[in-house]
């Protein structure tokens, strides 16, 4: 099981983990058709053994840093370090790319999640009230890449 880009022809599977893993706040569609076939978007996949896609992370590479736009993960395969594994492919392409930092938006109350980007190194930055709905915040994080190295285990990780 490894990261891949994601392709066109993974939009149907895309929506189904869209639907099982967000219960408000949902992308549409054309909206991840649009990630999909974006010139400046990176659209990254993991697939099972049967090569079943369960999970889906997607980042805007913009000048000087990347946005990470979305994770989702199979609920039935949460836990297991796919989520891991796709964001450090994420930053990995973004240091590629030549960005200096990643940025994201994460809900306040996923614990999970940002229990996960706190360990690759992401720290907070901001607050955004009411980005997910009324009551339903975000905390915007960071992680300065420009001096990663590749060869850093965590990073490396990804190709296990």
């Amino acid at each position: 099981m490894i990261v891949s880009r994601a392709r066109l022809d993974d939009l149907d599977a895309i929506m189904i983990l869209e639907a099982a893993g967000f219960d408000h706040a949902g992308w549409s569609r054309d909206s991840w058709a649009a990630e999909l076939t974006g010139s400046d978007r990176q659209v990254l996949a993991y697939r099972d053994a049967d090569d079943r896609l369960v999970g889906v992370a997607t980042l805007q590479l913009l000048d000087d840093f990347a946005d990470l736009l979305r994770v989702v993960v199979a609920p039935e395969r949460r836990g297991q370090g796919i989520a891991r594994k796709l964001l450090i492919a994420s930053i990995l392409m973004a240091q590629a790319s030549g960005a200096g930092r990643v940025l994201l938006e994460v809900e306040q109350d996923n614990a999970p999640a940002l229990a996960v980007y706190t360990r690759l190194g992401f720290s907070p930055v901001d607050r955004r009230r009411d980005y997910y709905g009324p009551g339903l915040h975000a905390i915007v994080m960071e992680l300065p890449i420009e001096a990663l190295s590749s060869s850093s285990p965590s990073l490396k990780e990804v190709a296990s």
